[in-house]
């Protein structure tokens, strides 16, 4: 089941309870989808009239932490997975082949250790609503061997490169989102 609570920003702002309950429902039961929306538009316009759910897969990790990106040209949604407690298993990026049977790939790119947030990117000039040099930048938190980065995805071709690992010389300290 699929619920969508529209979040009302004034009572939000002025009320504790309010803010509870909104707490609870983003938290509610993993047996069921629940959406907070903001803006109207979400619903109408993200969602649409006819949207619905379907379990995918459960996996031994969370592989689904964030970072939700779609590429069109190869037809998969990119999620970053959660850090599994060990420098052994680093946060990786997981697939799902939405155009193929909804499978599901765990995938590493060179540039890039802990993947946190990330979002589509079209160089400039891309035509509107087209796919043509679509990639994804994922914020790199870093690990021991590697400064925390902005890093260039381009998932059609599995090739990757660093786009910024500092300001004004100075290392980031863990980029996220």
């Amino acid at each position: 089941m699929v619920n969508i609570t529209h979040v009302d920003w004034l009572r939000l702002a002025t009320s504790f309870n309010y803010a509870s309950q909104l707490e609870t429902i983003a938290n509610s039961s993993v047996n069921e989808i629940n959406f907070l929306s903001y803006d109207d538009s979400f619903a109408n316009d993200v969602l649409g009239p006819d949207f619905s759910q379907e379990f995918i897969t459960q996996t031994s990790w969370t592989a689904f932490h964030e970072a939700g990106v779609y590429n069109i040209e190869t037809g998969k949604l990119y999620a970053t997975s959660n850090w599994a407690g060990s420098a052994d298993n680093p946060i990786n990026v997981t697939a799902i082949d939405i155009s193929n049977n909804n499978s599901v790939e765990s995938i590493r790119y060179d540039h890039l250790a802990e993947a946190n947030g990330a979002c589509a990117y079209y160089p400039p000039g891309t035509p509107v609503n087209s796919s043509e040099g679509q990639a994804i930048v994922f914020c790199d938190e870093g690990d021991f061997d590697h400064p925390s980065r902005l890093t260039l995805v381009e998932p059609a071709t599995n090739t990757s490169r660093v786009l910024l690992n500092n300001f004004l010389g100075r290392n980031f300290s863990s980029l996220n989102d």
